[in-house]
């Protein structure tokens, strides 16, 4: 480096895209699938106005 060449940066990670999942994929036809996490239990449903919502 040259004296008052500021220094670089360095570079960022790349990050990794997260895994993707089609919801058909995941409520294969149905309107409702558990999800584990830990020791918890949740709820993702598909709502009548094609949303979704997750419950405890």
């Amino acid at each position: 480096m040259k004296p008052g060449t500021p220094p670089t940066p360095p570079a960022k990670p790349v990050e990794t895209p997260p895994p993707t999942y089609p919801s058909e994929t995941l409520f294969q036809g149905g309107k409702v699938v558990l999800i584990i996490h830990g020791e918890r239990e949740y709820w993702l449903r598909i709502t009548s106005a094609n949303k979704l919502i997750l419950t405890a």
